[in-house]
């Protein structure tokens, strides 16, 4: 069978289609009849033309902030791109993943749509990772949390840092949980705000300062270093989750989400010498705006090139509610992948010209220290070469 028939193969029609101007509380039903971690596409359509898709996450959260009987579905539409029946390729749907963050890449069949939904492309793609690592594909920052902190100071660490996960620890520093923002909204802010709405009762007595041990999720699925990426796709499967803590002796080493494996699957379907990919979530850039910024990406890369190898550069940049003098707060996630190592950065400012340029030259700090580093350790090596 060929790439493109096993990529036909996954294209399943069991999705959901709602109109903008209905109101979100129409939606909420559905994601509740949801099993943990199975994705469903919900596709939104004004005038008899799809225009995007809901994402959970964005809906669960903007419940919270909106009445949901009052507010309608265009509000949280994500457009997403839609690749042909014709056009597709293991690379192309591997890019829809990752550029639009969703668990289902769109297709469009001879008026008809369809998805390919993320577990069923990573099976597909499976047996490309059996000889790949997982230290390979981890990122090496793990971001933690004491189980006795509270669930706002997890809330909070989680937007400085532009994730919404956080590994959980105990005081000597071993896994004991994981706990996302999703957990937060489930377990603590959603009970109360049905409460106040006058739904169920629920555990509405929590707060934020409840403690993440309390809300996290346990035990931790985890790996090894030297697990193949093939098993750690087996493990997020089996186990309906997202994300794969690498751990020696229930101490943490490295983290593996399913957009780190497409991210890998990119690079390695199209090899280059560098490469940039930019994205976007509530912020819009003209072609110029969108130019500029690229040509500033790009010229980091090309500053980098010989260190670096050949390497890929993927920038998130998000934008937040608060403006100061006529400037939003924008946060900026940069993830560079090369032959000498992961380097991981995020970033804040107002305005996205200043949040990048900031963030940036967090990633060159690392970048010139891993030099460095790399830079006496060939000294060491042939100072004992020369003396022994």
């Amino acid at each position: 069978m060929s790439e493109v028939e096993m990529l036909k193969s996954l294209i399943r029609e069991d999705y959901e289609v709602v109109d903008a101007n209905e109101t979100i509380s129409k939606i909420v039903p559905m994601l509740e009849k949801l099993e943990p971690d199975k994705a469903s596409a919900i596709l939104v359509q004004e005038n008899g033309n799809v225009i995007g898709v809901i994402r959970e996450k964005d809906l669960m959260r903007g419940c919270l902030m909106v009445n949901p009987h009052e507010t309608k579905i265009k509000n949280f539409v994500i457009k997403t791109g839609i690749l042909s029946v014709d056009e597709l390729s293991v690379e192309r749907v591997a890019r829809r993943f990752v550029e639009d963050s969703t668990p289902f890449v769109l297709v469009r069949m001879n008026g008809r749509y369809g998805a390919i939904y993320i577990n069923d492309f990573l099976e597909l793609v499976k047996p490309e990772f059996e000889g790949v690592k997982a230290r390979e594909v981890m990122n090496p920052e793990v971001v933690t949390i004491n189980e006795y902190e509270t669930a706002a100071k997890a809330l909070a660490t989680m937007r400085n840092h532009g994730i919404d996960r956080l590994v959980v620890v105990d005081d000597s520093h071993r896994v004991v949980g994981i706990i996302t923002g999703k957990d937060i909204i489930d377990r603590v802010i959603s009970p109360k705000r049905e409460a106040r709405f006058g739904g169920g009762s629920g555990e509405t007595d929590r707060s934020l300062s409840v403690m993440v041990q309390s809300i996290m999720s346990y035990p931790v699925v985890t790996a090894s270093r030297s697990d193949s990426i093939a098993k750690v796709i087996d493990l997020m499967i089996e186990n309906k989750i997202s994300s794969i803590v690498v751990a020696k002796d229930s101490i943490p080493e490295g983290i593996v989400i399913k957009k780190d494996i497409l991210e890998s699957l990119v690079r390695k379907k199209a090899p280059a010498e560098y490469e940039v990919q930019l994205i976007t979530k509530d912020v819009h850039l003209d072609y110029f705006d969108r130019t500029a910024i690229v040509e500033d990406l790009e010229k980091f890369m090309r500053k980098f090139r010989d260190f670096l190898g050949e390497s890929v550069l993927f920038v998130y940049i998000k934008r937040h509610k608060e403006n100061f003098r006529g400037l939003p707060l924008i946060h900026v996630r940069i993830k560079l992948t090369s032959d000498k190592g992961t380097f991981f950065v995020t970033g804040e400012s107002w305005g996205v010209e200043f949040a990048l340029h900031a963030t940036l030259k967090k990633l060159e700090r690392s970048v010139l220290q891993q030099k460095e580093l790399l830079m006496d350790q060939k000294m060491i090596k042939r100072f004992y070469e020369e003396i022994f």
